[in-house]
């Protein structure tokens, strides 16, 4: 293990609620678990549907969730912005080739979440905890 990373890595969870948004319809309220691990610590792993036999997890960067709470962010497969009609909720749009789904999630929870993210990582620090030997490793040895 490379001098600067830490020994222990360390790994934060908050169950929060997202609203897929039903158009023509009422939105569907969803318990959402939030992930952030100090194993991978650029990424959000958010956990759908869980302890379902549909479980669904999604990993977005931890840059492009703080990114789209201010200004809209992401490109392509996952987009995140500040709801245009209601400023205390976060929209995001995920697409893949079986469909698309829209969500809100309230901005507080939100940020919340990632504040404590924060405090485990501050932004900026996340190399620290990237074994890059061991990553290269594992990539050149299949």
């Amino acid at each position: 293990m490379s001098e600067n990373i830490p020994a222990k890595h360390v790994a934060h969870s908050h169950d929060v609620v997202f609203a897929r948004v039903v158009e023509g319809g009422e939105d569907v309220l969803l318990d959402v678990k939030l992930d952030y691990d100090t194993s991978d610590p650029f990424a959000i792993r958010a956990c759908f549907l869980r302890d379902t036999p549909n479980e669904i997890d999604w990993l977005f960067s931890r840059e492009l969730l703080v990114a789209g709470m201010i200004v809209p962010a992401g490109e392509g497969d996952v987009r995140i912005s500040p709801t245009a009609s209601d400023t205390a909720t976060v929209q995001i749009d995920l697409k893949t080739p079986d469909g698309a789904a829209t969500f809100t999630v309230a901005a507080e929870d939100l940020k919340s979440f990632l504040d404590c993210s924060e405090e485990i990582v501050p932004r900026g620090e996340e190399t620290l905890w990237v074994d890059f030997d061991f990553e290269l490793h594992r990539l050149v040895s299949g």
